[in-house]
This record gives C-alpha cells, structure tokens and sequence, in this order.
C-alpha cells in the first residue's frame, strides 16, 4: 500500500467527473436535471474505481521497472484495459435495457482516449516538472 499514489487515484476520480460533463454534452437526450448529477457523479466513481485498480496494480509492478517513460506508458495501458473491462461490464449488465448497442461504441472510444490524452499530458507536465528541476539544480551549482 506504501507504493500506490494516491494522487492519481484522486486525479482519476476528477478525471471521471470531466469525463461525464463531457458525455453530458455528446447525449442530447431529454432527462431530468437530477439524472444527469448523478451520471457525472456516477462517471466520477467509476473513475476513481478505474484510478484504485491501475494505481494498485501499478504499484505491485517490480522495480525493474522503474523508468519514468515505461512506468506512464504501463500506467496507461493497464488504465485502458481497467477502462475498457468496466465499460464492457456496463454494457453487459445494462444490455437488455439498451436498443442501440453500437450506439455505445463512440462513447467507449470517447472515454478511452480522454483516459490517453489525460495520460500523455500526466506524463508531459512530469517531463516538464523534471526539465525544471535540472535547470534549478544547475543555477543552484553555478551560484
């Protein structure tokens, strides 16, 4: 439990909620107001379930593995497949209420590359974070 960032899982769970303000706007669907709250709250959990499980996952990773671009690249992927595993499972336990399942499929693929693009920006502002540490550590040599 020591290795597991819970920052991510935390960063997940926001992700989950922007996620569902993002599908809020992609479903033109007439429902009450109080429905859609809890289709983005709904989406934030399941982001927080999905940032739980690839968090923990990632953390029984062995050491060896401790570069920082196989360590995002591992992270996204295990997030993808968390991803596309529960989505599925929705689309399984909701399947004889929904009439259009291919009508599902844009919003799988919505939500699988927001979880790749927030992944990459993860990973760029890490680099960034990295670049500026160098260039401090290097004024701090001169001085």
């Amino acid at each position: 439990m020591e290795n597991i960032n819970f920052e991510n899982i935390i960063k997940s769970f926001f992700l989950g909620i922007f996620i569902g303000v993002i599908l809020q706007f992609y479903d033109h669907t007439e429902m009450q107001y109080a429905y859609k709250v809890m289709a983005v709250l709904a989406s934030g959990s399941i982001g927080f379930i999905i940032g739980l499980i690839t968090e923990w996952l990632t953390a029984i990773l062995p050491i060896s593995l401790a570069n920082a671009r196989t360590y995002f690249f591992i992270n996204n992927l295990i997030a993808l497949i968390v991803a596309a595993f529960i989505m599925a499972s929705l689309i399984m336990i909701t399947s004889h209420t929904m009439e259009n399942k291919e009508g599902f499929m844009p919003i799988v693929w919505i939500v699988l590359g927001m979880i790749c693009i927030a992944n990459l920006f993860d990973y760029l502002m890490y680099r960034r974070a990295q670049n500026k540490l160098k260039t401090f550590k290097a004024l701090l040599k001169d001085k």
